[in-house]
């Protein structure tokens, strides 16, 4: 995937707003990725529009759409450098490449994490693989930024409030 300029992306993003509302919903959204030559099943393209939509619309904006095209760019070139050419990463690559996407968690946590995408069993994991933890991180983050608001990294939560938050990561 190539980071194509504002201009590319206004107008792919225009081309694929078949309703003219100047927000991309879930189906519209898949044209988009398909153009690019990006497969995704209608569920995943779902969970994207999740992770990206800041206004909770489940459509994204013009600048969503951007923040999505980058970080699947992110997620893309950071596969292929922890990658070395291959097509999967060993589970001590994967964890590297999340630490380079701004992940840094506890031992404990990145275990279960790569557990938790490792759906064969080989400690290996491919592109869609690393695209879906990465997503998930980056929802879990979002989630967790939104009680944690004094920034003091840790938080309180009621059962009620944990479920709610785990209902939107991917």
């Amino acid at each position: 995937m190539t980071a194509p300029d504002l201009n590319v992306l206004q107008q792919w993003f225009q081309c694929v707003d078949t309703d003219g509302s100047g927000l991309l919903d879930a189906k519209e959204l898949r044209q988009a990725l398909d153009i690019g030559g990006l497969s995704y099943t209608l569920a995943q393209v779902h969970l994207l529009v999740r992770a990206f939509d800041s206004k909770g619309n489940q459509k994204l904006d013009l600048n969503e759409f951007v923040e999505l095209h980058r970080f699947l760019d992110a997620v893309q070139t950071c596969f292929s450098h922890f990658a070395r050419g291959g097509s999967r990463l060993s589970a001590a690559d994967a964890q590297q490449a999340l630490i380079h996407m701004g992940h840094r968690l506890d031992g404990t946590v990145m275990r279960a994490v790569l557990d938790r995408y490792d759906t064969d069993t080989r400690g290996t994991f491919g592109v869609e693989d690393f695209l879906r933890m990465c997503l998930f991180l980056r929802t879990a983050a979002r989630a967790f930024q939104a009680f944690d608001t004094g920034k003091r990294g840790t938080v309180q939560l009621s059962l009620n409030q944990l479920c709610y938050a785990a209902s939107y990561l991917a």
